[in-house]
Formats: C-alpha cells, structure tokens, sequence
C-alpha cells in the first residue's frame, strides 16, 4: 500500500478554495464552518482522507459502544415484528432472526476493516473497484438507504413523543424533534458521535430490558402458531430472513466511516470482532423483542387496536403500563434513542454528498447535514401514516445491492491487490489513475438484476419467488450473491488486461 502525507493534490485543494472565495454563499458557510470550529470538538474536515499524522482515535471499544448506540434501538422492533405479522410463529421468528444477524452482521464487520488501512470513508474506497463514477451511483444509493433508515426512526420517535403527550404533541413536531437533536450532533461531527455512542446505549438498554419484562403478562400460546404451513411456510421465512439480513448487511456502506481516525496498523481481526459483536448483540436482543411484540399484536386483539391507532409508539407505551410518571418518562428516553440511528444516517450521508465532485467538496459537510435532515423530515412526514408499508418494501429491497456491493470490494480486497500492488492512496481523487470502473460498476448492476428475479415484495413478486409457496419467497439475496461472485472476477481480470488499472 502506498501512503502519502496528504493525499489532496494542491491544484485540487486550489480549486475547491477557488469556488468557496467566488462565491458569496460559499464564503459565508465557511466563515460559519470556522466559527464552529473555535473552542469546539467541531469536524471540519469532510469526505477528505485521514492522513496517518492526523488521526486522533478514539477508545478502542468504542468500536463496540457506537454500534451499541445506533441498534439498541426501538427501530429494530418494528423490524421484528415483520416476522408475526406475515405469519410466522414467534418461535420460528426469533430463531430466523438470529440467524439471519450471524450471517448479515459479518458484512458489515468485514468492510469496516478497510477503513483504518486507508484512512478513506467507506464509499470512498469503492472507487478502487467501482472508479469515480462507480463510486458515485454507490453513493447515491448509500443517500437513499440511509434517509430511509432515518425516516422509519424519525416516525417511531415521533410516535412515542405523541403517544407520552397523550396526542397534545402532533407526530409531525415528534418527528421534528428527533430530527432537529440528531441534526446538531450529526453537524459537529466524528469526535462527538463517538462521545456520544460511548454514553448513550446504556439507557436504552435498560429501558429494553424492562420493556422485556411488562410485555410477558401479555404473551400467549397462540404466538407460537405459525399462519401457513409447507411451501407457504418456507417462502415467509425467506422473505422475513432477507428482511433482517438486509438490515444488517446495510451497514456495510457506513461502517468504516467511523473507524478512519484509527492507526492504519489497527489488527483487521480486532477491527472485524469489535464491529461484529456491537453488531450482533443489540440487533438480536432488540429483534426477538420486535418478534415478541409483533406476537402479541397477532394475538391480542385491544393491543392490536393501540398498534393500529397509535402505531408502535403507542403500543410501547401501552406496555409500559400504568402510563404514570415512569412509562411517559420512559418513552421520552425510548424516543431518543432513535439518535443514535439518525445520527450516523445524516453524518454519512453528507460525507456522501461531497464524493459527486470538487462543487460538493466545496460546500461544507455542515450544510449537507442540513438539507440532509430536511428532506428526511418531509418524507418522514409524508410517510408517517403507512410506516409499515415502508419497512415491508424497504428493508430487504435495501439489503441487495449493500450485498452486491460488499462482495464487490472483499473480491478486489482479496483477490486483486495484493497482484497489483494494494492501495495507491495517492491517486483516490485521480479519475486518470484509479479503475475506470467498467467492471466494478457493471458487476453492481448484473447483482441487482439478478436480485428483481429473486425479491418477493408486496409490490413484486419475481419469477424465482413466484415458485416458492402461493405467497412467493424472497431468494433475491442468494441470486445477488451468486451473480456477483461469478461477474466480478471474470470482468475485473479483463480490464485490468487491456486498460491496465
């Protein structure tokens, strides 16, 4: 791997310096950027690489707390739920739900190994794989993935504000309120989301485990009956397993972001346990709890009117019965909670807006949290009655292309650098010297198609999935994976033959 001390070419540095001081607008962000920055633990630098003699890392286990802050989440309860509620039984559920987070959480795991290497953010490296232009679709798919994750916590956090203020507070400002504090830190950047991440997960985690506690006077027998039977059966866990893969293997596009302040000697299996393990804990404590609750709503029928009348936020609330003084302040501490989700979800996503080119690099991260955050609350707000219909579509639709995009970067990481002679982290802005990126990119494309004749969604069902039982089942993951250990290889091996890089 080849390391350079700053890896921003100066005619580059020129040349966002050059828009900023034409600009009126652009001058004036950064006037506030500087501002920000005095007396501050402010972040001002953005998708730029972390040189080795300007990381500040933080506490090691901190690469377990931050994931612990983003999923010890009531978000992940909705997402629990999905499995009762299609039919499945809670014990079938909980047992897909583990296994689907053994498997998914090692994406994520593995890709932020690649981070403390290179000092880049986590899209960034694709441009190794993907080139520039690659990069940047993976960019804008990452964006999307993202807010989508945002708006499901805005709305559950919004919903719990409502449902503590007993419908005095409209959902609309509950949503606004999520938003606005994950706004804030998201603007300040990488120093105060990991101090923020090392103290924020133990109060939801307590909060969790009594939730745990006040719902098991309402389980029941009848949530241990699955709804279907045979074929039926095998396609609804398939879909409800691609649908908590997905959530775990959408950190993929993320998960590095937060490690690139560590030495670049950083053990890869140290980085992969740590992020593994802050992964996999809280996604299944807080998944079988979703799978618990998605059980009672089946089989209760008044718990099941809260739900549909006041949706999850509601129903915890109601499970943290009476609604005195202790269950209001308790949901108050469940709404922000969602924090940690939002937080990353914004942070990473404006990193992302500045890899469309030097205009975008030129606009401070700051703002692009900004405009992030606005368009997450209108669609959260557009979004807020049909929540469900979101996550249904959402989540394992997400889950394909993070897949495709992963095995894209461990086949080059593996497989292709070490011939070629690792990482040149000089050129990761050159478009003339990285991969022109037909293969990568072509790779990325072939694993989503594949995955349209897999996905068994409401609005789709794929011919593969149309085989699997009357209500199809979801194999778009398998095909995805497939497609793109085949494609990459062949097609990467071409061009690294007749283009040269």
């Amino acid at each position: 791997m080849v390391d350079h001390s700053t890896d921003r070419s100066q005619s580059g540095a020129a040349s966002v310096a050059d828009i900023q001081q034409n600009n009126t607008v652009l001058r004036f962000l950064v006037k506030v950027e500087s501002s920000l920055e005095d007396g501050t633990n402010f972040e001002a630098m953005g998708i730029e690489r972390v040189a080795e003699n300007e990381r500040q890392p933080p506490q090691v286990l901190n690469m377990i707390f931050f994931w612990f802050s983003v999923s010890f989440s009531p978000t992940l309860i909705q997402v629990g739920m999905v499995g009762p509620m299609l039919g499945l039984s809670v014990n079938t559920s909980i047992i897909i739900t583990i296994c689907a987070t053994v498997m998914g959480s090692v994406v994520p795991a593995l890709t932020a190994t690649l981070c403390p290497l290179t000092g880049l953010r986590q899209i960034a490296i694709s441009r190794y794989s993907l080139g520039l232009w690659g990069s940047r679709l993976a960019a804008i798919l990452n964006i999307v993935i993202n807010i989508g994750y945002s708006v499901i916590a805005a709305i559950l956090g919004g919903q719990l504000l409502r449902a503590v203020s007993e419908g005095s507070l409209s959902l609309a400002v509950g949503i606004a309120v999520i938003i606005f504090v994950a706004l804030i830190v998201s603007i300040f950047g990488y120093g105060i989301i990991h101090s923020f991440g090392r103290y924020a997960w133990p109060f939801a985690l307590a909060l969790i485990c009594a939730l745990y506690g006040q719902l098991a006077k309402f389980l029941s027998s009848a949530s241990d009956l699955s709804l279907a039977t045979g074929a039926d059966l095998s396609g609804i866990c398939l879909t409800y397993f691609a649908t908590i893969f997905g959530v775990c293997a959408a950190w993929c596009t993320i998960s590095g972001d937060y490690y690139v302040h560590y030495p670049s000697h950083t053990k890869k299996g140290l980085t992969f346990g740590l992020t593994y393990v802050g992964l996999l804990v809280p996604t299944i404590f807080v998944g079988v709890l979703g799978n618990l609750l998605g059980g009672i709503v089946r089989t209760n029928g008044e718990l099941a009117l809260v739900h549909d009348q006041a949706g999850t936020g509601g129903l915890i609330l109601a499970i943290m019965s009476p609604p005195d003084a202790w269950g209001k302040l308790a949901c108050v501490l469940f709404a922000l909670s969602f924090l940690g989700n939002t937080i990353a979800n914004i942070y990473s996503s404006a990193l992302c807006m500045q890899l469309f080119g030097t205009h975008f690099i030129a606009v401070p991260r700051f703002f692009w949290c900004i405009i992030l955050a606005l368009v997450i609350f209108a669609l959260a707000y557009g979004g807020r009655n049909v929540l469900e219909d979101i996550i249904n579509n959402l989540l394992a639709l997400l889950g394909y292309w993070t897949l495709a995009f992963a095995m894209i970067l461990f086949i080059e990481h593996f497989c292709f650098r070490p011939r070629i002679g690792g990482y040149d982290l000089t050129i990761w802005q050159d478009a003339e010297r990285l991969p022109v990126g037909l293969a990568g990119t072509v790779s990325l494309m072939i694993g989503i198609g594949f995955s349209f004749l897999g996905m068994c969604q409401t609005w789709y069902i794929a011919p593969v999935a149309k085989k699997i039982g009357n209500f199809g089942g979801d194999v778009g993951d398998e095909l995805t994976l497939i497609s793109v250990i085949i494609a990459y290889p062949v097609l990467r091996a071409i061009e690294i033959k007749y283009i040269g890089r």
